[in-house]
């Protein structure tokens, strides 16, 4: 990488400054000149564009920790930029006072940022006059929050006083999860009734945290197709008017299956394993016969199958024939290598490969490399680490093409989670290493013939959705804010093999590039966006209630009203219910958990 001393002079942000003054320069060129010096392999206008380019619109709330999460930034360097940005802020907020007009949920939340990452829990009202300008920002309570601790008075009270027309409340989850939860329901329900009466309009509650917001208005007039703003036309509605006539146009039919359906593995050859033997969250093995009895009652005679979110691979795999194309689409690299190999390898020499997986098995792994130095004695044996490592740079080495390699790199994958120190994902290890059986390869087991006219994709799906077209769309999107990214970061950075800098106790690599719409509060519109903009005759939608989660991470991003609808958008929905006991994180159980899947026939 060029130093900054070797770059022409016109292209040092010193230089520029003095010589074109602060406008010439670029965001990242302005923190460069703050930062003042670079990393090894990276000089310091490469990392100040890295920064601006990872926080985006949200630079100005950084903290410290934040950036610490980025390779070469120290203390240091973190404190010199956060110090910055505080001075500014304050001298800012000494040049007098201002209207500050809130009209969306954003506006809100840039006046409260400095609850976000608070460790207690923070009721923040916002008193606004008739033009939406700020009146007062005033702390109602700090602590739990609980419809019995909270008397409508103490958010109404001022607002007689400073004669406001409305109120914002913004509330923060130091928990990180921005879903509303039953206490915070109860509260927003009470005060909402006590606006009405008092004649002052709720116009939002705002749930916040570090990295997300969750706004009852936006989920609201974005399931209607309508701005966020809250006043469009000249007018301004409460969450009571809004509450009160948001009613579903018409009511889907729910049928209820009581079928009891069996997973019977089908006899594996010795030496050889299949595409679900595999753990994975959301796995939809065991649900195989209930997707597939909807589909044949529904979408009769399909010639093209479309997985947008495939995951493993199973439910696409279950319709690969000859006679049915298969599209097949998974944004992780992890998820992606086992779908080329099972569905996308129309040519294979099983008898190379069990050769090169007798090369792999066989190899001698003594020394110490990136993966063991990161993963061995936590995630893994020392052992196990040391092999799993050398077998990945004996893989790039052996393999003859891309198709070859994806057999070989799924073989390894599936190897390691036999051999993982975990409970079937990599957010965290298992606190004592006891699974100490020995990594062995295995050859996949699969059809080539039925994979000829097959596509397999590694995109994100509402981008590949206006690229292609189908009979039938399969959709089975992350339900909850648990990112998958974050479960199989170790496993991505295995395939990838770009040997990255990992942090923290979990080893885990920058995941920005990878994260998913449909884990953030925007899931709704992100789904509303696909369904849009799908060519196909049929959808069908995989997406459980998670029932009542004791962690609310785990509860459902997009709730049932939104999803109908969004569907409904396209043409008559119809929902199939069966109860099923997920494979879930470990860390919460849920009640009434119930698998849905929800149907459309494309009319429109």
């Amino acid at each position: 990488m060029p130093r900054i001393k070797d770059l022409p002079k016109l292209d040092r942000p010193r230089e520029r400054f003095l010589e074109k003054g602060p406008d010439a320069l670029s965001k990242s060129e302005l923190l460069a000149i703050l930062i003042g010096s670079g990393i090894k392999g990276k000089n310091v206008k490469q990392l100040s564009e890295q920064v601006v380019r990872k926080f985006r619109n949200k630079f100005l709330d950084i903290i410290v920790d934040d950036l610490l999460e980025i390779p070469g930034i120290g203390e240091a360097k973190a404190l010199q930029i956060v110090s910055a940005l505080a001075l500014v802020k304050r001298f800012y907020e000494e040049l007098g006072p201002k209207d500050n007009i809130v009209l969306s949920a954003q506006d809100a939340v840039s006046l409260t940022s400095e609850i976000r990452d608070k460790k207690k829990e923070y009721l923040v009202c916002l008193y606004l006059n008739a033009r939406n300008a700020l009146l007062k920002k005033e702390v109602i309570s700090i602590g739990t929050l609980d419809k019995s601790l909270i008397h409508p008075r103490e958010v109404f009270g001022p607002a007689v006083e400073l004669r406001a027309a409305g109120v914002v409340l913004l509330h923060n989850h130091p928990s990180g999860d921005v879903g509303p939860s039953k206490q915070d329901i109860e509260v927003v329900n009470k005060i909402i009734e006590a606006g009405k009466i008092m004649g002052v309009n709720v116009i939002d509650f705002i749930i916040v945290s570090e990295s997300d917001i969750h706004s009852i208005f936006t989920d609201i007039q974005t399931s209607k197709n309508k701005t966020t703003h809250y006043v469009s036309d000249g007018v301004q509605n409460s969450l009571f008017d809004l509450l009160e006539t948001e009613q579903s146009a018409y009511t889907p039919t729910v049928k209820k299956i009581h079928k009891i359906y069996f997973s019977l593995d089908e006899r594996v050859k010795l030496g050889r394993f299949q595409l679900q033997n595999r753990r994975f969250l959301g796995n939809k093995y065991k649900l195989l016969g209930f997707i597939e009895d909807i589909a044949n009652e529904k979408c009769n005679g399909f010639n093209v199958f479309c997985d947008i979110f495939a995951g493993t691979g199973v439910v696409g795999e279950r319709f690969n024939e000859k006679n049915i194309k298969v599209i097949a689409n998974d944004f992780l690299a992890s998820n992606y290598m086992p779908l080329k190999a099972f569905l996308g390898t129309s040519k294979v020499d099983f008898e190379g490969i069990e050769k090169k997986i007798e090369l792999l098995n066989g190899l001698e792994a003594n020394e110490a490399n990136y993966f063991s130095n990161h993963f061995g004695g936590t995630y893994f044996t020392l052992e196990n680490a040391r092999k799993i490592g050398a077998i990945r740079e004996k893989i790039d080495e052996i393999a003859t093409d891309e198709n070859n390699k994806a057999v070989l790199i799924t073989a390894l994958l599936y190897a390691v989670d036999k051999v993982a120190n975990t409970v079937g994902h990599y957010d965290a290890y298992r606190k004592k290493l006891d699974t100490i059986q020995p990594l062995r390869l295995l050859v996949p087991d699969f059809e080539p013939e039925n994979n000829v006219n097959n596509e397999i994709y590694k995109e994100d799906a509402n981008q590949l959705i206006r690229k292609i077209s189908c009979d039938v769309l399969y959709i089975d999107p992350p339900y909850n804010s648990r990112q998958y990214s974050d479960a199989y970061h170790l496993l991505e950075n295995l395939t990838a093999w770009e040997k990255p800098s990992v942090h923290g106790k979990a080893k885990k690599m920058d995941r920005t590039h990878i994260k998913s719409d449909y884990c953030l509060q925007s899931a709704s519109k992100a789904f509303a966006d696909l369904i849009s903009n799908a060519d196909c005759k049929h959808i069908l939608l995989s997406y459980n209630n998670t029932g009542e989660s004791k962690d609310g991470r785990s509860n459902a991003r997009i709730d049932d009203e939104q999803i109908i609808n969004i569907l409904k958008s396209r043409g008559e929905v119809n929902i199939f219910e069966r109860d099923y006991r997920a494979f879930t994180t470990g860390k919460s159980d849920t009640d009434g958990h119930t698998e849905r899947v929800f149907y459309c026939k494309v009319t429109k």
